[in-house]
């Protein structure tokens, strides 16, 4: 942590770097099968901290309103969030030539009405598929559903869903079919858009307080992807692979639709084993994930054995430091000490400018909160600030500076002082951790080190004073077409006044002056001014004076606007 004073008399930090992964809600690497065995010090749990796993409808709905869900999905809750502090997710599928089962989707379904066709599944049993537009079929997934997401959403450690009702593995599209089956069970593009919404509405009702992601389609399939981020659903991937995934969704359909508050998601094409079989570079893979704004990424590859290769933790690595967001204040300037009188209030000035190192913006409302705390650890003060660009809007590539003040309470003492700060959701009570060294117990940051120094109270005087008896003192036209003058027809005091008069052009003030240096920093003013009115017109607003307060680089910092004309 370096720190300097600047000629502005504030006191200059620059944080230090952390040099590993961020772990932060909505946002990550994530495990796809986590094997229970995996050792706590495991290199891949310093990458990811989602534990994500799929399964069949059978096993969660084994007869009609019969649910398993503490049975299945009980222990990965106590395995990787109770015991390990890790998150979790979970797609359900209803067709999955990897299962074992002659049934994916359960027997009961199709003799509930819902017509099936048969496919060979990769074991070579043939598995009975439900036709995904068919209204009964519909409605029972809509019903299961509706009963997975009582059980689910909003449950503590609960990350993501992931849509699997319609197609092989629940994604989009319909490996096995045949031509045939097609025709033979009334399939279009209308039905199919029509299932697929049924299916994103019943999600969204069902998972109100859980991200849900759509297995995206092709551009024939655009009006899918798009019903759902209307929906408030985000878009996942598979086929990541050297020049980026299935139908170059993260050109297209990502990069748009991230600035919208959609979240993306991308999964590999293969392992890192077939990925060295079909002569797929894993670096030209991970480039291609990295040009895209992706939040997750799966970490798909083969990695939970013991000869891993390097390349596959140096890559993995790599976008575990850049996927999501990743935030930090790069510069704090604050009073160089902590002001106190023991009679009055003190101030205390922040000024703070942060960065976004990952690939996507946030989609929480995050606030600044700066912390100042004794020498005992007591909290003497608190500010919350909410940065005028908000931070679902902190893109990379952008510096955005957030400003705040600590009131220092009239009973402060000398001491040492800590300054720290904390970056959080204030609505969830949750804080976002930075990518910044020194994180304290509580979540928040250590920033620096300040000595109290006991300040006169001054008497009430008169820091800047113009009465325009000596010419215009400074003040000059701000803006073409406005001129500035002294006038002696008028004055509140003395015999002269400035006159300010013209049409103004492209601009926001009228006139400028600059203060004299003798006017403190940090100083609490009253600003007082005389406006000669000759009438108002009572249809329109009655006039009032707005002056513009730049500081010493010409840069606008706030306005001070007076009452309106009292009549």
């Amino acid at each position: 942590m370096a720190m300097a004073t600047n000629a502005a008399g504030l006191a200059k930090v620059v944080p230090e770097p952390l040099a590993g992964p961020v772990f932060n809600p909505r946002m990550g690497l994530y495990l796809q099968y986590p094997p229970s065995w995996l050792a706590e010090d495991h290199w891949m749990l310093e990458l990811a901290n989602v534990a994500y796993r799929r399964v069949d409808w059978a096993d969660l709905n084994p007869e009609p309103g019969v649910y398993t869900f503490e049975e299945v999905l009980g222990p990965d809750f106590e395995e990787w969030v109770v015991k390990r502090g890790l998150r979790v997710a979970f797609r359900v599928m209803c067709q999955n030539m990897h299962s074992n089962k002659d049934y994916v989707t359960p027997k009961w379904v199709f003799e509930a009405g819902v017509p099936g066709v048969k496919h060979k599944a990769l074991k070579g049993q043939m598995q009975t598929n439900p036709v995904f537009w068919h209204p009964r079929y519909l409605e029972l997934q809509g019903e299961f559903v509706k009963a997975l997401g009582a059980y689910l959403d909003g449950k503590p450690g609960m990350e993501f869903m992931d849509i699997g009702s319609i197609g092989e593995w629940g994604e989009m599209h319909l490996a096995r079919w045949t031509p045939e089956q097609l025709a033979s069970t009334g399939h279009s593009h209308t039905a199919y858009v029509t299932a697929y919404r049924r299916m994103i509405d019943a999600y969204a009702r069902a998972f109100p307080n859980t991200m849900v992601f759509l297995n995206v389609g092709g551009p024939n399939n655009q009006t899918i992807n798009d019903y759902a981020a209307l929906r408030g659903l985000h878009f996942r991937q598979d086929g990541l692979k050297p020049g980026g995934a299935s139908y170059d969704c993260g050109e297209w359909l990502y990069k748009p639709y991230s600035q919208r508050g959609v979240l993306c998601n991308f999964e590999f094409h293969a392992s890192y084993q077939g990925m060295v079989e079909k002569k797929w570079d894993l670096t030209e893979t991970i480039d291609a994930a990295l040009d895209t704004p992706i939040s997750y990424l799966n970490t798909n590859l083969g990695t939970f054995g013991k000869e891993t290769s390097q390349i596959v933790q140096e890559q993995l690595r790599r976008a575990a430091m850049k996927v999501g967001y990743r935030l930090s204040p790069v510069e704090i300037r604050h009073t160089p000490y902590l002001p106190f009188s023991g009679q009055r209030k003190g101030r205390f000035i922040v000024r703070s400018t942060w960065r976004n190192e990952g690939l996507a913006a946030p989609t929480q409302s995050l606030a600044v909160q700066w912390i100042l705390r004794d020498q005992n650890g007591h909290v003497v003060s608190t500010a919350l600030v909410y940065p005028e660009v908000p931070a679902t809007a902190w893109w990379p590539g952008t510096d955005y500076v957030v400003n705040g003040m600590l009131a220092i309470p009239a009973g402060a003492r000398r001491g040492r002082y800590r300054l720290a700060v904390t970056m959080l959701d204030p609505e969830a009570k949750q804080t976002i951790n930075l990518a910044i060294k020194g994180e304290q117990d509580d979540g928040s940051y250590a920033i620096a080190e300040l000595e109290a120094k006991q300040r006169a109270v001054p008497a009430e005087s008169v820091l800047y004073h113009e009465s325009f008896e000596e010419g215009a003192g400074g003040w000059g036209p701000s803006v073409e077409g406005i001129e500035v003058a002294v006038a002696n027809d008028a004055a509140k005091e003395g015999k002269q006044s400035l006159r300010i008069f013209g049409t103004k052009g492209p601009g926001w003030n009228y006139a400028v002056a600059a203060l004299p240096e003798e006017v403190p920093a940090f100083s609490l003013c009253l600003l007082t001014a005389w406006v000669k009115v000759d009438k108002v017109n009572p249809v329109k607003r009655a006039p009032y004076m707005k002056l513009g307060i730049n500081d010493a680089e010409d840069t606008w910092i706030t306005n001070a606007n007076t009452n309106r004309y009292d009549t």
